[in-house]
């Protein structure tokens, strides 16, 4: 499969999703930078959007699921659509983020969902965390009847292990699931794994996080590769995901516009089988 085309179902979304969380928490919630962040993304190539119900400030619900439908709306009319990716099970009240992944609280989270997206269908609706308290099967049981109800195209499962991930197959078709992973930390390696011979997309959420306190070493093989190739080693560090598997997309947090061009980048950047045997090496 070539690096800058991965699928999730049928759908083709290109190399890397922009993660668009940040843009709407308290720090970065600046809507006109917003746009700007998200409209650089899909200019620059970048065919899928993340967002969920809980990215949004202490204000209000949904806040960054109405910033991506403003963007998509002010669009020309012959600009590729992306795929959208949004989530339930998991709101904001206040300073807290509570689960709640009950079948009728799912059913409210998607309702909420379209109507603030400003669509008829999500094209991919995730369980955001499985809910202690409910059993996955009954959580999962739910977004595949609004599948069949035509609400949501593709279900996901989001922060999950392997157990989960084989209870939520047996109820329904699982497109997708989002885990965290990065080259700073493969724990998540068996559901990667999982995933790939499935033919199931895994969205690798927060992919730099420990780049900056990456141990010596492998900081300094980023460091040469990066210099090699003339980037920063962020885009290297990316790259080395594209290349780890075909079923994993990077999902990139930018908050400014040239860091989110800078990121549609590393789909183009081919590291040599010596270079990632180098930073194979090196991983936990």
């Amino acid at each position: 499969m070539a690096r800058s085309h991965r699928v999730v179902g049928a759908v083709g979304v290109g190399g890397l999703a922009l993660g668009c969380a940040a843009l709407s928490l308290e720090h970065h919630a600046d809507p006109t930078r917003g746009r700007a962040v998200i409209e650089a993304a899909l200019d620059a190539g970048i065919r899928m959007l993340d967002t969920a119900a809980a990215y949004t400030s202490a204000a209000g619900p949904n806040e960054n699921e109405r910033l991506i439908r403003d963007v998509l709306a002010a669009r020309r009319s012959d600009a590729a659509r992306p795929l959208v990716a949004t989530k339930g099970g998991h709101l904001r009240q206040g300073d807290e983020f509570p689960i709640d992944a009950r079948p009728e609280s799912l059913r409210r989270d998607c309702e909420a969902s379209l109507s603030e997206l400003g669509i008829e269908q999500i094209d991919l609706y995730f369980l955001h965390w499985p809910d202690p308290e409910v059993p996955i099967e009954e959580s999962v049981g739910a977004l595949d009847d609004l599948r069949r109800e035509g609400k949501i195209a593709h279900i996901g499962v989001s922060n999950i292990g392997l157990d989960e991930l084989a209870a939520a197959r047996r109820t329904a078709t699982i497109e997708a699931v989002q885990n965290h992973y990065s080259l700073f930390d493969v724990s998540g390696q068996p559901v990667l794994d999982q995933c790939a011979e499935a033919g199931i997309a895994f969205l690798a959420y927060s992919p730099l996080r420990g780049l900056a306190q990456a141990e010596p070493v492998l900081s300094g093989s980023l460091g040469r590769v990066a210099g090699v190739h003339g980037v920063h080693a962020a885009l290297v560090a990316l790259a080395w995901l594209l290349a780890r598997s075909p079923a994993l997309i990077p999902v990139v947090g930018a908050t400014r516009p040239e860091t989110a061009r800078d990121a549609a980048a590393a789909s183009q950047l081919n590291l040599s089988a010596d270079e990632l045997a180098e930073l194979n090496c090196l991983i936990a």
